[in-house]
This record gives structure tokens, C-alpha cells and sequence, in this order.
């Protein structure tokens, strides 16, 4: 499969990213991504950060889920196209 460009929304600023396959599950882009951006997985009082990755369908945020019915999703099942922007989402958890 072909890499595809996406636009990344991350804390009101947007980020140009290849993705090199869409068959790839949306836990190993997302991680990829988090990678790519340098943010960290803790924050400052070592609490976990998630991540998740959404974007907007009409006036609407949609969360991309990594599975469904107990299936792995992929950006392909999401219909994920060139120039599509996604929505980066960071929830800390408090300890």
C-alpha cells in the first residue's frame, strides 16, 4: 500500500506526516506518531499519558478506536485519505 500525507492536529498546531501503510493498526500509528512528535508517555509527576487519535466528521469529534468487536482497526477501516486531518488527543491519568 501506498504512504499517504495527513494533517495532524496536535494543541493548536498542525504538523505535515506521512503514513507509510494504512493496513497498520491504529495502535502502532498512533504509537509511531507520539514517536515522531517526540512527546513524552509521562507526565512531570510520572503519571501515564494516553493518547488517542480522532478527527471530525461533520460538527462532530470522532475517536478513531483501536478495535471494534474485538477486531484490530486499521486507517484503512477509518477510510483515511491524503490530506485528511487527524485529531491528536492527550489524556493524562492521574495517580
Amino acid at each position: 500500500m501506498e504512504e499517504v500525507e495527513i494533517v495532524l492536529v496536535y494543541q493548536d498546531n498542525k504538523y505535515s506526516m506521512k503514513i507509510e501503510n494504512l493496513t497498520k493498526s491504529v495502535n502502532e500509528a498512533l504509537k509511531e506518531i507520539v514517536e515522531a512528535l517526540q512527546l513524552s508517555w509521562r507526565d512531570g509527576g510520572g503519571n501515564p499519558i494516553t493518547y488517542h487519535l480522532g478527527r471530525h466528521t461533520g460538527d462532530e469529534e470522532e475517536i478513531l478506536r483501536p478495535k471494534f468487536k474485538g477486531k484490530e482497526q486499521t486507517l484503512f477501516d477509518y477510510n483515511i485519505n491524503p490530506g485528511d486531518e487527524l485529531i491528536l488527543i492527550k489524556e493524562v491519568i492521574a495517580g
